[in-house]
C-alpha cells in the first residue's frame, strides 16, 4: 500500500481527477483539501490556492503516476509516494481489494 499525493488548480479538476482513479481502480480512495502554494515557476514566484491530493492505492506507481501524467492539466505535476510503515490491516486489505481492478 502507498499514498501517492499530486496537487491540481482546481477543486473541479480534483474531483474530476480523483473519480477517474477510483472508476479505473488505480485508487481506492482519494482525499482532497485546499492549500496555500508558494513556489517557483519559470523564474516567477508564485502564491496560488491548491488542491491536494491522497491517493489510497496498492497498483505499482509508475502505472498510476502515468495515469496521473495523462490526465493533469499541468506540464510538470507534482506526483511523489509514501509508503506507511503501520497501516490498520483491515483498511489495506480494503485497499488491496478496491484495487485490484487497477492491478490488470
Amino acid at each position: 500500500m502507498r499514498i501517492l499525493i499530486t496537487s491540481v488548480a482546481k477543486k473541479k479538476e480534483a474531483k474530476k481527477l480523483s473519480k477517474k482513479l477510483v472508476k479505473k481502480g488505480l485508487a481506492a480512495c482519494v482525499s482532497s483539501f485546499s492549500v496555500k502554494s508558494v513556489y517557483i515557476w519559470q523564474e516567477k514566484l508564485c502564491d496560488e490556492k491548491e488542491q491536494i491530493l491522497f491517493i489510497k492505492t496498492d497498483v505499482k506507481f509508475k502505472k498510476v503516476a502515468k495515469f496521473i501524467r495523462k490526465h493533469h492539466s499541468y506540464e510538470n505535476p507534482e506526483i511523489l509516494a509514501l509508503k506507511p510503515k503501520d497501516v490498520f490491516e483491515k483498511y489495506e486489505k480494503w485497499i488491496k481489494k478496491s484495487t485490484k481492478k487497477g492491478k490488470k
